[in-house]
């Protein structure tokens, strides 16, 4: 059994929502990440590589509304190309 139980923790929005990324392709993802968060202020970190450099890992950190929008984002940034992971 986890720590929360049943129970989801509750977030207080509006919120910085952090995602990390695990993809193919730093400058791919780098392009479409600008293409899917547009205007809205956002950043995205390197945060290191697997050891053979094959895959990146990335954190996107975004201002987020609602829940709603948090997962809207985490849906996206699934189907981009180049990810294969998001947690």
């Amino acid at each position: 059994m986890d720590t929360f139980g049943d129970r989801r923790p509750e977030l207080s929005y509006p919120c910085t929502w952090t995602y990390r990324l695990i993809c193919t392709d730093e400058t791919a993802l780098r392009t479409a990440v600008v293409a899917l968060m547009g205007t809205s202020e956002h950043t995205l970190e390197a945060i290191g590589a697997s050891s053979t450099g094959r895959y990146q890992r990335l954190e996107l950190r975004v201002h987020v509304r609602d829940e709603i929008e948090r997962n809207d984002i985490f849906q996206a940034l699934g189907r981009i190309e180049v990810v294969r992971f998001v947690l």
